[in-house]
C-alpha cells in the first residue's frame, strides 16, 4: 500500500445514517429502438443521451430532445459508440467504437456531424462536457490510460502528482468538468512495480492548470463529479464502510448520510449544482436475492435525507448514472435475466432554481450589458453557465459570479428594427426569464453612448474599438480605423 494513502485514514466523522424517504421516486421509461439501452447525461434543456440497441445488435449513441421525445441516434461510420455528456447547446461528448478490436476513440457530436478528438495513437474516451464546449476523459498511452483535456478540440495531457511507489504503473482519468473548466478524475496504480494488479488510488482536482489532491480523507478515494462551486464527489473507503463522500472547494469534507444496515453504496454522478445519485446492494424482502437499487441526495453535501429511487416489480437492478440541475436523475433498470436494459429516469423532487433579469435600454449600435440573477431559493446559484438568446437566437453565454449574477456585453445591431429585442436567459437548471432591451431612438451614429452629445467620451470608447468591427465602425466597412474617426469628429457637439 502506498505509504502517503496509510496516513490518509484521519479522523472522518462516521457515516451518517438517517431514515430515508418514506416513498420511493418512482420510474419512468424512455423510448427506445426495442431493443434496450442505458441513458448517461441529461441537460439543462431537457435533452438526454446514452447508448441504445440495434436490431442488428449494434450499441449506438442516442439523443432524446426530452424526456417524451424519439430517440435518434448519432453517427458513428457505422461503427458503434455511446454518449457520456450533453451540454446545453447541444454538444454531445462520447465514444466511437474502434473500427476493429476493444477500445474507441473519443469523440464530439455539433449538430449532429461527428468529430473525432485527437488522441495519442491509442484512441481513448470522452467523459465530459462543460457549457464552454470544453471536453474531458483520457486517452490511451504506452498501454495505460492518461487524464486528457481538449480545448477547440486540441489535445493536452493533464498532469498528475506524484503518486505510488517507483516502478508502478499509473493509471489516471479526468471524468467531469465544472462550468468554471475545475475537473475531477483519479490516479491509480494499475500495476504494483512487481507487476500485480495494484488497487490504490487517490481523487484529484485540476483548477487553473494546477492539479492537487482532493481530500487527505480516506482509502483508494477516486473523483467522479465535480459541481459548479468547485465541490468534488468522490468514492472511496471510509472507516468500515464504502460510501460517496464530498470534498469542498473551502476544504471541508463530508461523508454523505447513509441507508440503515447498508455498508456499500457508490455515487455515480453530481449535477453542476450538487445533486448527487448512486446505487446500493440490497435484498429482496421475499427471496433475499440480491437487488441494486438507486438513490439520491437532493441537496448534495447539505443533504441530511437519503432518497431511494424505485425499482419496480420484476427488475433486478436499477443504476442511475446521471443527474440533473433539475432533479431528473436518469439511467436504467434490468431484470437481471433477459440481457435488457431499459432506459429512464427519476424525477427526484428538488428546490426550484429561478432566473431574474430586469430591462436595458440602448441604442442602434450601442454595446449594452446583459443581467441575469441566477438562484435555488434565496441562495445564489455561483458558477452557473447562463445561456443567453435575443429574439430568439442565441448570442453567447456566461458564468455567474459569488452573488449567482451573469453579466456579458451584447452589440445592438446598427440595422436593429423596431424598439424592443426580447432577451432570454436560461441557466443550467433549465429555469429561464425573459426581459428586454428598449431601443432608444434619434442618436446619432456617432454618440456611440447615446447621451445626446458626440465628445470625449465617445471618442474614448471609439479609440477602446481600434481595430475591430465594433460599434464604433460608423460607416460600417468592418473595422475602426481613421474614416471613422473623421465621421466622428465632424459630428463633434457637446
Amino acid at each position: 500500500m502506498n505509504p502517503m494513502l496509510t496516513i490518509r485514514i484521519a479522523s472522518v466523522a462516521a457515516l451518517a445514517v438517517v431514515t430515508v424517504s418514506s416513498a420511493d421516486v418512482p420510474f419512468t421509461p424512455l423510448a427506445d429502438f426495442g431493443f434496450g439501452g442505458s441513458v448517461y447525461d441529461v441537460s439543462a434543456t431537457g435533452a438526454v443521451v446514452g447508448v441504445l440497441r440495434t436490431s442488428a445488435g449494434q450499441s449506438v449513441p442516442a439523443v432524446w430532445s426530452s424526456a417524451s421525445a424519439v430517440p435518434v441516434a448519432l453517427p458513428t461510420g457505422g461503427r458503434g459508440g455511446f454518449a457520456s455528456a450533453i451540454n446545453s447547446n447541444g454538444e454531445v461528448a462520447g465514444q466511437t467504437f474502434a473500427e476493429f478490436g476493444s477500445g474507441g476513440t473519443p469523440t464530439v457530436w455539433r449538430n449532429g456531424v461527428r468529430v473525432q478528438l485527437p488522441d495519442l495513437g491509442g484512441g481513448g474516451d470522452a467523459r465530459d462536457i462543460n457549457e464552454a464546449g470544453v471536453v474531458v476523459g483520457y486517452v490511451y498511452s504506452g498501454g495505460g490510460l492518461r487524464a486528457a483535456r481538449w480545448v477547440n478540440d486540441v489535445l493536452e495531457v493533464l498532469p498528475i502528482p506524484a503518486f505510488g511507489e517507483p516502478g508502478d504503473s499509473l493509471w489516471s482519468i479526468a471524468e467531469s468538468i465544472n462550468s468554471s473548466g475545475v475537473i475531477t478524475g483519479n490516479v491509480r496504480v494499475a500495476w504494483d512495480s512487481t507487476g500485480q494488479a495494484g488497487s490504490d488510488s487517490v481523487a484529484l482536482r485540476w483548477d487553473n492548470g494546477n492539479v492537487s489532491i482532493a481530500t487527505n480523507q480516506g482509502l483508494e478515494t477516486k473523483g467522479v463529479s465535480v459541481d459548479n462551486i468547485g465541490n468534488v464527489l468522490l468514492n472511496g473507503y471510509f472507516g468500515a464502510t464504502s460510501a460517496p463522500a464530498v470534498s469542498r472547494a473551502n476544504g471541508a469534507f463530508s461523508v454523505l448520510p447513509g441507508i440503515p444496515g447498508v455498508w456499500t453504496i457508490r455515487a455515480t454522478a453530481m449535477s453542476r449544482t450538487g445533486i448527487v445519485c448512486g446505487y446500493f446492494l440490497t435484498s429482496d424482502p421475499v427471496t433475499g436475492y440480491p437487488r441494486w437499487k438507486g438513490v439520491a441526495w437532493a441537496n448534495g453535501a447539505d443533504s441530511t435525507t437519503a432518497t431511494t429511487l424505485e425499482l419496480p416489480a420484476g427488475m433486478a437492478w436499477a443504476f442511475p448514472w446521471g443527474a440533473g440541475s433539475n432533479g431528473i436523475v436518469i439511467g436504467e433498470i434490468s431484470d437481471g435475466q433477459s440481457g435488457l436494459s431499459i432506459p429512464g429516469y427519476w424525477a427526484v423532487p428538488v428546490t426550484p432554481a429561478s432566473v431574474q433579469s430586469n430591462a436595458v435600454n440602448g441604442a442602434a449600435g450601442q454595446t449594452v450589458t446583459l443581467e441575469a440573477v441566477s438562484r435555488r431559493a434565496s441562495s445564489p446559484n455561483v458558477g452557473s453557465s447562463v445561456t443567453v438568446t435575443v429574439n430568439g437566437v442565441r448570442v453567447g453565454q456566461g458564468v455567474t459570479n459569488a452573488a449567482g449574477i451573469m453579466r456579458m456585453s451584447y452589440a445592438i445591431p446598427a440595422s436593429v428594427q423596431g424598439s424592443q429585442l426580447s432577451v432570454r436567459y436560461t441557466d443550467e437548471s433549465g429555469a429561464s426569464a425573459t426581459s428586454a432591451i428598449n431601443i432608444a431612438p434619434g442618436c446619432a451614429a456617432a454618440d456611440l453612448n447615446c447621451d445626446g452629445s458626440v465628445n470625449g467620451t465617445d471618442l474614448g470608447i471609439m479609440l477602446g474599438q481600434w481595430g475591430t468591427n465594433g460599434a464604433a465602425d460608423l460607416n460600417r466597412d468592418g473595422v475602426v480605423s481613421g474614416q471613422d474617426l473623421g465621421q466622428l469628429l465632424g459630428s463633434w457637439k457637446a
